[in-house]
């Protein structure tokens, strides 16, 4: 057990399946006891999250039985029933429900069949003890009801209590990751064209307007205006040679790099356990430019030199969408763009998509000093510690 007090663990963890395995997963592995037992309470259409989850957290150890029990999400009768039989099933006195995941109604009547057993159980002189929670995806806490009336709910700060690699979390969504990318390409002259693009508009779109019309240039073609640049492309090409898109990488894809490697000089700072860019993965297309993951938390980036306000919000959209999809609500996304106006677009975004305020952007201004301020976004994001 890691992260939480040993008291909060349970002999017997009962978990309700939602369409993200998520919060199921670092539930799991947070308030499962030694040799425990887990029963993900599924209905027919999260079948598939289940069976994932059970696999995984089979694979991680965490209990000595991970079992699935089928409800109809939709009728008291199924739930109760469900419930009630896991719990005759498995010989525990220290009971757990976790109810982040699944419907309200599995919700309500999970913990209504739980506490009705228990009363049934103690006065047939059984000593049995019951703990409920869910996991706070805004403060990344775990949130233990009160015990008794009268008192308050206790809060436990699990942000980094459970440490998921990419790989983890694609594996929970029945994703396989094909490649990846952990080191920046260039990464000195990328932070020299993002200093250009931060201090000198026109040299910007000098630089747009020559690499539209070069034919696969070589550094010795690159206009004398950037020689800066081109003392730093030399030099890291030397070292470690062209990358494989040297074109994409001129036209834009250094400010992937960049922020790559701005985050991973921030990994030890801000515990990011993985930061990674050029992420393929088997089957599906992947809209998110660069990731960072801190503890279970993801944190997405779209990176584009475009200006056009369309182009900017349908980037951000594609990645706000695929984090979501597997991050759940912890996800948090950025864009990395040239606007000169991120607040308007930013506003706009939330207003549209994120009224909770997931989405931040990053314009031309931020360029400069970009690494303080994703720092200062990412700790914002992170929950208390």
């Amino acid at each position: 057990m890691t992260g939480l007090t040993s008291q909060k663990a349970t002999e017997h963890v009962l978990l309700l399946v939602g369409g993200n395995p998520l919060p199921n997963a670092v539930a799991g592995k947070l308030l499962t006891a030694d040799s425990g037992t887990i029963t993900l309470i599924h209905s027919k259409d999260t079948l598939g999250v289940a069976q994932r989850l059970k696999s995984w957290l089979s694979g991680e150890g965490v209990a000595k039985a991970v079992d699935l029990k089928e409800v109809s999400e939709s009728s008291p009768p199924s739930i109760v029933q469900g419930v009630q039989e896991r719990l005759n099933a498995v010989n525990a006195q220290l009971v757990g429900l976790n109810y982040t995941g699944g419907t309200k109604a599995m919700s309500v009547h999970a913990y209504r069949a739980i506490e009705q057993w228990a009363n049934e159980q103690r006065s047939k002189g059984k000593s049995i003890e019951t703990v409920f929670s869910y996991l706070d995806a805004r403060t990344l806490e775990m949130v233990f009801d009160p015990p008794h009336a009268g008192s308050s709910e206790q809060r436990e700060y699990v942000g980094r209590a459970l440490q998921l690699s990419l790989r983890d979390l694609l594996e929970l969504h029945g994703r396989k990751l094909k490649s990846f990318q952990k080191t920046a390409l260039l990464p000195k002259s990328a932070r020299t064209l993002c200093r250009i693009f931060a201090r000198d508009e026109k040299m910007a779109k000098a630089w747009k307007q020559w690499i539209a019309n070069a034919n696969d240039p070589d550094v010795k073609d690159i206009p004398p205006e950037f020689d800066e640049l081109k003392r730093e492309l030399n030099s890291e090409i030397k070292q470690s040679g062209k990358p494989k898109d040297w074109m994409g990488w001129l036209k834009g894809k250094w400010l992937e790099n960049f922020v790559l490697d701005s985050l991973v000089n921030l990994s030890q700072s801000l515990y990011l356990q993985e930061c990674a860019q050029n992420i393929e993965i088997t089957g599906v297309s992947f809209e998110v430019d660069v990731i960072a993951l801190r503890g279970y938390q993801l944190f997405a980036f779209s990176c584009s030199t475009d200006t056009r306000k369309d182009q900017l919000k349908l980037k951000l959209f594609e990645a706000y969408v695929r984090a979501r999809q597997l991050g759940g609500d912890e996800a948090r996304v950025a864009l990395v763009c040239c606007s000169n106006d991120p607040e308007g677009l930013e506003h706009e975004m939330r207003r549209d998509i994120d009224p909770e305020g997931r989405i931040r952007v990053f314009g031309r201004k931020h360029l400069a000093d970009l690494a303080t301020h994703l720092e200062q976004w990412i700790q914002s994001q992170s929950g208390e510690e």
